[in-house]
């Protein structure tokens, strides 16, 4: 509806700017340039005042949470008894959307096995006085490291499947993950395209270090049409997972 509107707004000011110029010799343009502005200001009034945002803020939450929903599906089927890490940015709890997208993740998994923990921050920058303490200085991904996550990871030994929608660190090859034994390591799963650092995601799928990736497909549609009321739907038109048994279509 915004991009219509915006359309609407942008060849109202044309016909405006026109009608303006042309007033001079043909004085049935002022009212027409007029009745333009009016459009003009209209449109502008509704793009300012959020007219149709709201709409489209929950359409981008349903979207971005068909990825929680799509990971637990795949959890449920291809890992038993898993006992789900969420590694979520800081303030993750009070952002709608990771809210919404941990519930579809209880959804997909038929259960509420799993744990959702913001990423450890080690030596976090010095805070402002007066800053509340669950608001974050930067982007998680500008302070990440494998120390932070070799950290979080150590602190929920407990956990065996580890989804993180906050990528991995630049020097994410150092994480102590990658060295323990194959048949106790963690299944991990990266969601929403965040950095993967020093890791190559082909080799890394291939190989059982990496399990699952979600990230946009290049095929995925952008219009105003909304996000489908399914999960599954949502995600097939936004989405993809690649995993060991896709990986070699999608590389073609």
């Amino acid at each position: 509806m915004m991009v219509l509107i915006g359309v609407v707004m942008f060849a109202a000011l044309i016909g405006m700017i026109v009608c303006s110029k042309k007033q001079k010799t043909n004085p049935g343009a002022q009212p027409v340039a007029i009745a333009l502005l009016i459009v003009v200001v209209l449109c502008g009034i509704y793009m300012l005042s959020g007219g149709g945002r709201s709409g489209i803020m929950e359409s981008e939450k349903h979207f971005y949470a068909s990825q929680g929903y799509m990971a637990g599906k795949f959890i449920n089927k291809n890992i038993p008894n898993a006992k789900v890490l969420l590694i979520e940015n800081i303030g993750f709890a009070k952002n709608p959307r990771e809210t919404a997208f941990i519930e579809a993740l209880e959804e997909g998994l038929g259960n509420n096995n799993f744990k959702a923990v913001a990423l450890t921050i080690l030596n976090p920058p010095t805070r402002p006085p007066g800053m509340p303490a669950d608001m974050s200085m930067m982007p998680t991904m500008e302070m990440m490291t494998s120390k932070n996550f070799d950290a979080t990871i150590a602190a929920n030994s407990s956990q065996n499947v580890i989804i993180s929608v906050v990528g991995l660190p630049r020097d994410a090859a150092k994480m102590k993950l990658w060295k323990m034994p194959a048949a106790t390591r963690p299944k991990l799963i990266l969601i929403g395209g965040g950095p993967s650092g020093s890791i190559k995601l082909a080799p890394a799928i291939s190989q059982g270090m990496i399990s699952a990736v979600i990230k946009t497909s290049p095929k995925a549609k952008f219009d105003d049409k909304g996000a489908p009321s399914s999960f599954e739907d949502a995600f097939k038109k936004r989405y993809i997972l690649i995993d060991k048994d896709n990986l070699d279509v999608l590389k073609k």
